[in-house]
């Protein structure tokens, strides 16, 4: 049996909670890399990027662009309306909902490390 990894990129609607929340202290930038949970124990590496803006400051809310690394164990079938939390660690800082996928595929487990 052939072991495969799941790559997901899509856009979504961000919120980060507040610093007097339990959020951060600091703005995130493009490229800003957080986990990603969906309702799930696991956590999946992925990378972001702000559609119309540069910066994203605590409490604040923006359209991203994300993408998933690959994973084995990252939920199949994720659809616009999927909710997500991002976290750095075990701390919670953000959530979001997928708008729309964009893309979807499976490699080689091989051609993914």
């Amino acid at each position: 049996m052939r072991a495969y990894k799941t790559v997901y990129n899509f856009t979504a609607l961000l919120s980060l909670l507040p610093t007097r929340n339990g959020g951060r202290k600091r703005p995130v930038y493009n490229h800003y890399r957080p986990s990603f949970s969906f309702s799930t124990a696991n956590q999946f590496s992925g990378e972001i990027a702000f559609v119309d803006q540069e910066e994203l400051k605590p409490g604040g809310t923006a359209k991203i662009e994300v993408k998933l690394l690959p994973s084995r164990y990252v939920p199949l079938k994720l659809k616009g309306g999927d909710s997500f939390t991002i976290m750095e660690g075990d701390k919670v800082v953000g959530t979001g909902v997928i708008q729309e996928i964009r893309d979807e595929h499976r490699i080689p487990a091989s051609m993914a490390n």
